[in-house]
Parts: C-alpha cells; sequence; structure tokens
C-alpha cells in the first residue's frame, strides 16, 4: 500500500469519525429539546390547573357568601354543603368539597398560656380534657395513652419549654431524635404537624384526621351541632361529658333539615332535656360558623391537581382566604 491510500484511508476514518460525533450530539440534542418541550407542556399544564383551582376557590367564596348572608345559623342544607359537584371545563375538570371547620376539634384551642413564675402548671382546661375525652372515645388503639398525647399537642403549642406532665415532650424530647427538631411553640399552621408530634404513628393520624382539624391563628373550640355528621356526632359526646355516643349519634340523627334556629332550641332537645352542662361547656357550642375549608381537585388534560383553601366569613358577608395549600390534606 503506497503513501497515497494510506493516506485516504486516514481521510475516511476522520470522516467516519465526524460522521459519528455528529450523530451522537445531533441525538443528544433532540433528546434534550423533546425533554425541554415536555418540560415546558407539564409546566403550562399546571399553571393553567392551578389558575382553575384560583377560579373554584373564587366560586366558593361566592356561594359561601351567598349562602351565609342574612342567614342566623349554617347547616348542611346550605348550598355550600351540597356534596358531589363537578364543573366541566376546557381539557378538564374541576371539582371541590367545601367543609365546616367548626364541626371538628380546632387542635389550636389545646393551647394553654404559661403558669406565672414560681407557680405550677393549672389543671387541663375545658378544650383539653374536651380532647382528651375524644381520644378515649375514638382512638382506642392509639399506640400511647390518651393523657400524654394531649400534653404533648399542648407542649408543641405554647411557648415555653417546661413539661406539662411525665407523658408529654418538649424541646429536649424532640432534639435527642435520631433527626432532631425542635417543637413549633406556637399555634398549628395545618393538621399535619400532628404527624410531628412524638412517637405519633401513621396509624394514630388516621384515626385522628375525621375528627380534628386546624384554623389557623384561632385558638377558640366551637362546634357546629348543624354541620356535624353521623360520623362526627361523637365530638358532642367529647364536649359534653354526660352525653354518651349512642345519644349523641341520635340527636344528630333527629335534627331537623335545616338544622337547630337557634342555639336554646339544640339545648332542650331530646337526650340533652335535663342534663345540667357548665356555662363553660356550653360556650363551646353553636349554630353559627365563619371558618371553611374548600378541597379542589383538578384536572387538565395530563395533569392533576389538589388545592386547599381555608375561609373565613366575616359577618356573613365578605368572605376572605386565610390560607392555601396546594397538594395533600391541610
Amino acid at each position: 500500500m503506497n503513501d497515497l491510500q494510506r493516506q485516504q484511508g486516514v481521510a475516511l476514518i476522520i470522516v467516519l469519525l465526524i460522521v459519528a460525533i455528529a450523530v451522537v450530539i445531533a441525538t443528544s440534542m433532540s433528546g434534550r429539546l423533546q425533554l425541554n418541550l415536555q418540560r415546558q407542556l407539564n409546566m403550562q399544564q399546571q399553571q393553567q390547573a392551578f389558575w382553575y383551582a384560583m377560579g373554584a376557590e373564587a366560586f366558593a367564596r361566592q356561594v359561601l357568601r351567598r349562602s351565609l348572608q342574612g342567614q342566623e345559623t349554617s347547616h348542611l342544607g346550605q348550598d355550600w354543603a351540597l356534596q358531589g359537584a363537578q364543573l366541566p371545563v376546557p381539557d378538564g375538570t374541576i371539582s371541590g368539597v367545601i367543609t365546616d371547620l367548626r364541626s371538628c376539634f380546632n387542635l389550636n384551642a389545646l393551647y394553654q398560656a404559661p403558669a406565672a413564675a414560681g407557680q405550677v402548671q393549672t389543671e387541663a382546661t375545658v378544650e383539653q380534657q374536651s380532647f382528651q375525652r375524644l381520644l378515649e372515645l375514638v382512638a382506642a388503639d392509639l399506640s400511647m395513652p390518651a393523657e400524654y398525647l394531649m400534653a404533648r399537642v399542648a407542649d408543641w403549642l405554647d411557648d415555653d419549654s417546661l413539661l406539662r406532665t411525665a407523658g408529654s415532650a418538649e424541646d429536649d424530647d424532640y432534639a435527642a431524635l435520631p433527626f432532631p427538631y425542635y417543637t413549633g411553640n406556637t399555634l398549628m399552621g395545618s393538621v399535619t404537624e400532628l404527624r410531628a408530634i412524638l412517637d405519633v404513628t401513621p396509624d394514630d393520624y388516621k384515626l385522628l384526621e375525621p375528627y380534628v382539624c386546624v384554623i389557623p391563628d384561632e385558638q377558640q373550640l366551637r362546634i357546629n351541632v348543624n354541620t356535624l355528621t353521623e360520623e362526627t356526632a361523637v365530638l358532642l359526646s367529647a364536649i359534653i361529658a354526660e352525653l354518651d355516643p349512642s345519644a349523641a349519634l341520635e340527636l344528630i340523627a333527629s335534627r331537623p333539615d335545616n338544622g337547630f334556629s337557634s342555639i336554646d332550641e339544640f339545648w332542650g332537645s331530646g337526650p340533652l332535656a335535663g342534663i345540667e352542662v357548665e356555662e363553660s361547656i356550653k360556650e363551646l357550642v353553636t349554630v353559627q360558623s365563619d371558618y371553611y375549608r374548600l378541597t379542589a381537585r383538578i384536572g387538565y388534560q395530563e395533569t392533576g391537581m389538589q388545592m386547599q383553601s381555608i375561609l373565613k366569613v366575616q359577618d356573613g358577608k365578605g368572605v376572605t382566604v386565610l390560607a392555601r395549600r396546594l397538594g395533600g390534606a391541610g
């Protein structure tokens, strides 16, 4: 083989290498372009789903305003409480459920101001006693004694580092964990914070989830007897120690279609007649609600989204958004 043939062979190999490199680069560029296009498409779909969710929130605010304006009570016969609504929209669907946050136990009500310096912590509040009874009624399989969980939630909320009881937990207990963290030392912003309480298991959370909630920046416990269901009637037994669960269920099952017209009608009805209840207990019961939660589910093309909004009704007129959460339960 002469020099010319050798040079031609080398040149051919170089050309083949260049072509191979060009093919690899073109394939890589094509793959990245397809990935970027898909990413951009996903972002556009998520953005459109988000705006559909915002539309659902605006619609829910209007429904609440119209349903409650001029009304003396809040009950499950009003438009806001309708279930199963689903609206078709271009390339997707919107569905949503509005629930009354006065028909569940507000965990922030377990907050108790620290005792003054040199004083012993006072006994459990009415709200704390009610929560402990609720645990005993609905969470027999709880992984810890009911009084322990009650005390641990109270310690999570208060702004000191002092243990309430032998079964409670404070900063030192959380700091000693394999993955340490500190207590909130403030009111909860989401019911999911319950999962951060020391030794609360996923099974514990599932037991309590149907009965508890969190109203941001709200320490009051008020249970609306007009929006309780037969499944949550046990909340009445938790608050009213003299009312057993079967009687509470009977009371809710026999409730008028449009609820009790007044709190006096409630206290004079059926199983409650003749029961002596302290004034501090009566204050926990109401027939009006001011906090609601919208759970909106959006389906748009290949994207799904869930959004939860906490809404406050002011004087039955304006409705404001207190919190908004994208994703799972909050």
